[in-house]
């Protein structure tokens, strides 16, 4: 959107930006994110412990080294983890209502980042319409749902195979309880894996979206230079990447957990589709 030409009211802009300030990541949204997530996990546990343990105590109670003598243990496992998957799931209107409460956070961050580097660079507040955003967010959005509310069913019907095998294989009850406890990491670790991961996401998406909406056409790659972040992308430190042309794993935010950000190529202040305020 073109509201050139720009009028500037109060300070006197700068046509040439100094250098960007750099745009901060919600690292403390993304932490409360994890908490809430995880919180699913938990839940899911729970469901375990009340529903799948005990049924392992009760068709393995001999605790012999052998398979059960007839069928009657497939079914009990098969009621059992139907009764967890119904207690670990998670109602799409609670879903829905976190995940537009932490959409709200990140975008209202990274509102306040562009802004803040904008006004660093020209020494003015600059605006601009934002028409697609609302659409952004609620692609964002949908992704999470589906995405959080496999945790619970994709952990139990793993788990579910996995014991099917295991008893049919004789496994005792001692050794069935601690291979069951032993796999609570999996649905905490993909939990915070999607917690974390759809964060970055977001942001970066937002990113990319205000930087070409005001006529921003390319970037230097950023990255935290630490031992995590991947080579790949520690060789990509200071290049210049067009918004039009993405690396093979995407822009800054898209990979998995990727932590990197885009320093905008500002223009002359003149080209900018924007406005200059107060």
């Amino acid at each position: 959107m073109d509201l050139n030409p720009l009028r500037a009211a109060g300070r006197r802009p700068r046509s040439t930006p100094r250098k960007p300030r750099k745009w901060l990541y919600p690292a403390a949204i993304e932490r409360e994110y994890v908490r809430v997530v995880q919180g699913i996990a938990d839940q899911t546990i729970a469901a375990v412990e009340r529903f799948v343990i005990p049924a392992l105590a009760e068709i393995r109670g001999d605790d012999r080294d052998r398979p059960p003598e007839d069928d009657r243990w497939y079914t009990a496992m098969e009621t059992a983890f139907a009764e967890a998957i119904a207690a670990a799931a998670v109602s799409d209107e609670a879903v829905r209502s976190t995940i537009d409460l932490f959409a709200g956070r990140v975008n209202a961050f990274n509102s306040n980042q562009f802004h803040a580097l904008l006004r660093g660079a020209y020494g003015v507040d600059i605006v601009t319409a934002e028409p697609a955003i609302d659409a952004l967010m609620r692609v964002w959005e949908a992704e999470n749902l589906r995405l959080i509310k496999s945790i619970p069913t994709q952990y139990l019907e793993n788990l579910q195979g996995r014991i099917v095998a295991a008893v049919a294989r004789g496994e005792t009850l001692r050794s069935l309880t601690a291979f069951v406890r032993e796999t609570y990491r999996l649905p905490t670790d993909r939990a915070e894996l999607i917690a974390r991961d759809q964060i970055g996401k977001l942001n970066g998406r937002l990113t990319g979206y205000r930087q070409t909406n005001i006529g921003v056409s390319e970037y230097r790659w950023r990255g935290t230079l630490d031992a995590r972040e991947r080579d790949a992308h520690v060789a990509r430190e200071g290049k210049v990447i067009s918004w039009d042309s993405p690396p093979d794993d995407g822009h800054p935010g898209e990979p998995i957990r990727c932590r990197c950000w885009a320093e905008p190529v500002l223009p002359e202040l003149d080209d900018l589709d924007a406005l200059i305020v107060h």
